[in-house]
């Protein structure tokens, strides 16, 4: 049983191919303008290395951000759910993700059997991302691959007033003319993505074992950081880069197997300088029955299908990023129409929650 797994991320692309849940071959890219192109150069390559050909593949996955771009897949998964079942496969204590990706971040909670079961992302702001550490290494002139070990080396870290990318890499810039060493400047940015990271993974539960994947997990000063914030020593993988691709090789295997996978909680939403706006749906409970959708009166919901095939209700791709702007709250809703989505739900499987930073209150939590 040789099987297949594909991660077209925003800023990398990966493949792995295995047999009977043993690697056979792994290997790492660039995601280029065309994900259909860049998922046949990365297979072409990763299968190059098994001494094998498309036609050997029983089943593949693809995962990522291109995940629906690449042409031969028999069944694309999230990214969310690979990563969970990727890092079971290497260390099966594991119950806390922190996902660091080129264009968001993620914290994942799993069960043993490399189920998800929570998670909650940002990916409204680049700061805190593969993205974001490449553009301050072009800012100071250093490989990236060397900016971790180069913050290990300060000797006092300069705090930043913010982790946006647009005013953060002004300050690097500021700093730098100031002639403030490099490894300083580095070790602050660290402690800031560090600090985020961490709130995020407080959302969830924190709990053992920890480990960090994507690209950024092969920085050493940041895995330092987040130790020393989360109070866990992370397990991390040979190449936690390919973690992504791993789950979507198992899943394929899971598929010929005849196996399906169990809900979970998907929220929906993003952290900014003025809050934190989600909605979950809880698709364990969810049935599709689709009553949500016409009972949204701002018209965020559809039905769709989940990665075991099973009809799920789910916010809209094209606004995911807007929920701030269109969704107004449950309270609202009740409030002016007599249906909306937790009422007409009859699973219950539809929840809110809007947190907003107040200078006279510090920090408000409203749960509708």
């Amino acid at each position: 049983m040789i099987v297949a797994g594909i991660d077209i991320g925003s800023r990398a692309a990966k493949a792995v191919v295995m047999e009977d849940g043993a690697l056979l071959s792994s290997v790492i890219g660039d995601t280029g303008p065309e994900s259909v192109k860049t998922s046949y150069m990365t297979t072409k390559e990763v299968l190059k290395r098994a001494e094998l050909s498309l036609g050997d593949i029983d089943y593949t996955v693809a995962t990522g951000y291109g995940r629906v771009l690449v042409p031969f897949a028999d069944e694309n998964i999230s990214e969310i759910s690979c990563h969970a079942r990727g890092i079971n496969w290497y260390f099966p204590s594991v119950r806390t993700i922190l996902d660091m990706g080129g264009q968001d971040c993620k914290a994942i909670n799993c069960d043993g059997e490399g189920r998800v079961t929570n998670f909650i992302m940002n990916d409204k702001c680049a700061g805190g991302t593969g993205r974001f550490l490449e553009m301050i290494a072009e800012v100071l002139n250093t490989p990236l691959a060397g900016i971790g070990d180069l913050s290990l080396q300060s000797k006092a870290a300069i705090p930043f007033n913010t982790i946006c990318a647009v005013f953060a890499k002004s300050e690097a810039i500021a700093y730098l003319r100031k002639g403030v060493a490099k490894s300083d400047i580095l070790a602050g940015l660290h402690e800031a993505i560090a600090t985020r990271s961490l709130n995020l993974l407080k959302r969830l539960s924190i709990e053992k074992d920890f480990s960090i994947t994507g690209g950024i997990a092969k920085n050493s000063g940041m895995v330092a950081k987040l130790s020393e914030k989360v109070g866990l020593a992370p397990l991390l993988c040979d190449d936690p880069q390919i973690v992504g691709a791993v789950g979507a090789a198992l899943f394929a295997r899971d598929r010929l197997k005849g196996a399906r996978t169990r809900g979970m909680k998907v929220h929906y939403g993003y952290s900014d300088g003025t809050g934190d706006y989600f909605i979950t749906i809880d698709t364990e409970r969810c049935d599709g029955c689709g009553e949500c959708v016409p009972a949204c009166p701002s018209g965020i919901l559809a039905v769709a299908r989940d990665d075991s095939a099973q009809p799920k209700a789910a916010v809209k791709e094209d606004v995911r990023k807007k929920l701030a702007l269109l969704c107004p709250g449950f309270g609202f809703c009740s409030s002016r129409y007599e249906a909306n989505c937790h009422r007409v739900c009859p699973k219950n499987a539809i929840s809110h929650l809007l947190a907003y930073y107040s200078t006279e209150w510090n920090y408000i939590i409203l749960h509708y």
